[in-house]
């Protein structure tokens, strides 16, 4: 796989796969160059949306192939679709017939433009089925049982809850096993990993300003410091506050699963809860009373409440509201209101 160099978010079918990595992940580079020496008369015989026929002779005879989106990958030889009882194990890949390889090799190398649109849209759809089978067996979203049925994992049901992709998924799990989160910053930086997996991000400049904004620093100075945009910051603290949620979730069902990890999951989980309020919000811990609790109360007027003497809701809602407005220059009719108001 290292030889043939086929990019991860294809394999994982982040991006669509080639159809010259198709031939690289399905074809033994020695029979290719055989193959090519041979140089097989080939004749393409259909050509829609959704399927290129054709049929190439060889020394032992004429043999029909094709690549159908809805019906995969056939050769009269008898291969269909690279599906065999072996799909449930540690090897990922199969291999092409030689037919398939050199049909392949063949529309690959067609020197029209026009024609090779339809190659690069029907060839990767042909194999895709099969390519997700093989990873959801490969990553324990699916088992086999004993009668040949296959069926959802409990991982795989906990994907499906969460309206999750499985890689995403898979590597919020991979990273729980493998990577040390013991603070906020660690669980911030493996959530960016999700994201830019995901396509959601394209680089890490905006994990300072997320990290400030969690620390209550003023937006205005967030976004002058680091030359961003509002909308920007806004939209990857939604969609962080989204994948530290789902980290939290698997990791608590992880600690329940019998896992190695349990003793230290547990607080990842609750990690995840409290990083996703202060990212939310933008405020730290000891405004999330104030904040929670209060009405009309968000980032700004918890902490001039809080560095008032105001460190909890029932603090505030038990004071005069003339009172409130003294102590923390609020306005009268917005003290009334934070005292009287009940959180939505």
């Amino acid at each position: 796989m290292k030889e043939n160099n086929i990019p991860i978010e294809q394999l994982l079918l982040i991006k669509e796969i080639t159809p010259v990595n198709i031939l690289k992940l399905h074809s033994d580079p020695k029979r290719v160059k055989e193959l090519k020496a041979h140089s097989y008369p080939t004749k393409i015989t259909r050509l829609t949306n959704s399927n290129i026929s054709g049929y190439l002779k060889t020394d032992f005879g004429v043999y029909a192939c094709q690549f159908d989106i809805d019906s995969g990958i056939q050769c009269s030889c008898g291969f269909k679709n690279g599906i065999s009882d072996n799909f449930a194990s540690d090897e990922f890949s199969f291999e092409f017939c030689d037919h398939i390889t050199s049909f392949l090799m063949y529309l690959i190398e067609l020197p029209n433009k026009n024609f090779e649109k339809y190659v690069n849209d029907i060839i990767p759809k042909s194999i895709k089925n099969q390519y997700i089978l093989n990873y959801l067996f490969e990553k324990g979203l699916v088992i086999k049982e004993p009668d040949g049925t296959i069926k959802c994992s409990q991982f795989g049901k906990l994907i499906i809850r969460l309206y999750l992709y499985p890689a995403s998924g898979v590597l919020i799990r991979h990273k729980l096993e493998n990577k040390e989160i013991n603070s906020f910053q660690d669980l911030i930086k493996e959530a960016f990993d999700i994201l830019k997996l995901e396509n959601r991000i394209r680089d890490y400049k905006m994990l300072n300003p997320i990290l400030e904004w969690a620390d209550e620093e003023p937006i205005d100075l967030i976004l002058e410091r680091y030359n961003a945009m509002a909308g920007d910051l806004y939209s990857v603290r939604d969609n962080l506050e989204r994948v530290i949620t789902f980290i939290g979730i698997i990791a608590s069902n992880l600690s329940m699963s019998g896992s190695d990890l349990a003793h230290r999951l547990p607080y990842v989980a609750e990690m995840c809860e409290t990083l996703r309020i202060r990212i939310h919000y933008g405020i730290r811990e000891e405004l999330f009373d104030l904040v929670l609790r209060l009405n009309d109360v968000a980032r700004a007027r918890a902490r001039i409440l809080f560095d008032t003497g105001y460190h909890t809701a029932s603090q505030v809602k038990k004071e005069n509201y003339y009172v409130l407005n003294q102590k923390t220059g609020l306005g009268i009719n917005l003290c009334k209101k934070i005292i009287k108001g009940t959180k939505k």
